[in-house]
């Protein structure tokens, strides 16, 4: 409580958002949150949803304890900041889920990586749009965030001429997966390899045609 009290008053004072666990979510219909851009306000509650949400999800043998374990916070509450305050070009998009001055998950896109694209869609000059990454809380997990960012994500993109949207996701990560296809996303099967210096893996590319109307 003490911890809670101290975060409200940096709040109140600076204007900054807060995460979970500094959000009362007793008093909060959570379900009523809003979707909006993220402000420099949210930089920091960002990151804090992020390294929460990757430190849980990602543990029962999606990536290994040990790298889990000593992680940083990756990327910086700074990248986030910035990132609200000067997108990399205006078909890019970052919205959180919460109302202002609370992140309960955010959901960050754009335009895709050339490099990340199928040939075929390159030769084709299709306008591809890419949801970089989606995180929700673990405490409201399962509360309808996560699929409220997506639908978001998928309007924005869709505003900003996007004909094709993709995503990768950890080949690992079924739960993932799963959320992805109950949302209309299917596994394209091309298959991507990661290598970093404290761990590897690899990541399915899922994709979501939009030449339907959907």
């Amino acid at each position: 409580r003490a911890a809670v009290r101290r975060a409200e008053l940096i709040r109140r004072r600076f204007g900054l958002a807060l995460p979970v666990p500094f959000v009362d979510l007793s008093r909060i219909p959570v379900a009523d949150e809003p979707v909006r851009a993220a402000t420099a306000f949210d930089g920091a509650a960002i990151a804090a949803v992020k390294w929460r949400a990757y430190g849980t999800n990602f543990r029962g043998g999606v990536m290994p304890d040990a790298f889990l374990d000593q992680r940083g916070v990756v990327p910086p509450v700074s990248f986030w900041t910035g990132r609200a305050m000067v997108p990399p070009s205006r078909r890019h998009r970052l919205l959180v889920w919460g109302g202002s001055g609370r992140v309960l998950g955010y959901v960050d896109c754009g335009p895709a990586h050339p490099d990340d694209l199928d040939p075929v869609a390159l030769e084709d000059g299709i306008q591809v749009g890419e949801v970089y990454e989606l995180y929700v809380d673990p405490s409201v997990q399962g509360r309808g965030g996560g699929g409220r960012l997506l639908a978001a994500a998928v309007d924005a993109l869709v505003a900003a001429g996007f004909e094709r949207l993709e995503l990768n996701v950890l080949t690992t990560n079924r739960a993932a997966q799963r959320f992805y296809e109950q949302h209309g996303w299917t596994a394209t099967g091309r298959v991507a390899h990661c290598e970093f210096p404290l761990v590897s893996f690899d990541e399915a590319r899922f994709a979501r045609r939009l030449s339907d109307g959907a």
